[in-house]
């Protein structure tokens, strides 16, 4: 029986990046499991996976696996990000008994690319600028966290977190056709960021 192979590295997760030791990938014959802390698991049988792509080059780790795909409720693009050679993990995960094609370029889908619909995106800058200008006053001395800045920080933990639950909320977000996990740890990530924002905010309201 193979043995699993088992690596601790990073990833990319669609807009998402999580740096060493935080993402661990293991391989079995049967499937690639890439488990990014905080972000969620994403297992990959042999017959859903296109293609696996080294990549020598990537920001501040310099090298790592591409993980090609089609299953439809994952992010397009999900990388294992390490820093010895591709070729290690590529025979790491040939010796668990894993066969899968490398460095082949899947055809594109038609569903590929930004998932989120763009009026969502300007909608929500709009907002979230204008609520934390509404908090500056030229008349007087500028507090900082007003009660604007809180509303806007509160709405975007408002809004992650109904995504991550409610289908109305999704369908307003996402362009028609595509899956809420293709963005589900960007939208745990603007969860995290909010809520650590909500908790800095009200220390500074306290302590003022």
């Amino acid at each position: 029986m193979d043995k699993p192979f088992e690596a601790t590295g990073g990833a990319k997760v669609g807009l998402v990046t999580q740096s060493w030791p935080l993402a661990k990938l293991t391989a079995t014959p049967d499937a690639i499991t890439l488990t990014v802390r905080m972000f969620g698991e994403y297992t990959f049988p042999p017959g859903r996976i296109l293609a696996l792509s080294r990549r020598e080059k990537f920001r501040f780790f310099g090298r790592g696996l591409e993980i090609r795909h089609d299953i439809a409720d994952y992010p397009e693009r999900i990388i294992f990000l390490c820093w010895g050679s591709p070729d290690k993990l590529l025979a790491g995960i040939r010796d668990a008994g894993f066969a899968a094609g490398t460095d082949v370029p899947p055809p594109r889908s038609a569903g590929a690319g930004w998932a989120i619909r763009w009026q969502t995106v300007l909608v929500s800058l709009l907002v979230w600028n204008v609520l934390f200008l509404l908090d500056l006053r030229p008349d007087r001395e500028w507090h900082f966290p007003g009660t604007f800045s809180v509303v806007a920080v509160g709405l975007l933990f408002v809004v992650a977190s109904s995504a991550l639950r409610f289908p109305f909320v999704q369908r307003w977000i996402l362009k028609p056709g595509r899956s809420v996990g293709e963005i589900l740890p960007l939208l745990k990530l603007l969860r995290l960021v909010a809520g650590l924002m909500i908790g800095f905010f009200i220390l500074l309201v306290v302590a003022r």
